[in-house]
């Protein structure tokens, strides 16, 4: 499986994570330099002048910096994009609109929370976070195994809430999507 680590502005501290590329989203190529990590490609409107490959793009666009980026690794399994919940809450949207509607392969990550897409299948979460909710992208059907608040089968309506901050029972807890997407949030935030 190929990995791409998507580095944005809004990132203290690049994460390690091996056998992934290390592309910089904007001036965070310039955090992936500062911490030491190879970098791979930086995409942006920045001007200034950095050692890898530089994408350059108009300030005045129709995508954002994030989105260029992901669509530049569309050959990777798996993206985690850092620093795509930080900072404006407009961007932050944008971000997990782009994962839940274009790029499923997206994950959104930082210190203390990961967000990702749950497509039909079964889908094993271990107990890293504290707080897991899920909420349907589309109508769809859920069961929850291993969790305080276990479902099965029930089906979820695009507008209810109630599958918000659920958590295991144990070590880990089983999902299934029978029917539908479903946009997994975990926290530690407490």
């Amino acid at each position: 499986m190929t990995c791409a680590v998507l580095i944005t502005p809004l990132v203290d501290v690049v994460p390690k994570i091996e056998n992934c590329d290390y592309i910089g989203v904007d001036a965070g190529a310039l955090k992936i330099i500062d911490q030491g990590f190879p970098i791979k490609m930086a995409v942006g409107d920045f001007d200034s002048l950095i050692t890898c490959p530089i994408e350059r793009h108009p300030i005045m666009k129709d995508e954002t910096d994030s989105e260029l980026a992901i669509r530049l690794c569309k050959d990777y399994d798996m993206i985690y994009l850092y620093g795509g919940m930080q900072g404006r809450i407009d961007h932050t949207i944008a971000n997990i609109r782009l994962a839940m509607y274009r790029f499923q392969n997206v994950v959104l990550i930082d210190e203390h929370q990961r967000i990702s897409v749950m497509n039909v299948g079964v889908h094993e979460i271990d107990d890293s976070y504290h707080h897991i909710s899920f909420y349907p992208i589309q109508e769809g059907v859920l069961s929850l195994s291993g969790f305080l608040y276990p479902l099965y089968k029930r089906r979820i309506h695009i507008e209810e809430i109630y599958t918000t901050s659920n958590s295991l029972t144990g070590k880990k807890g089983i999902v299934r999507v029978d029917e539908g997407s479903f946009l997994c949030v975990q926290s530690n935030w407490r």
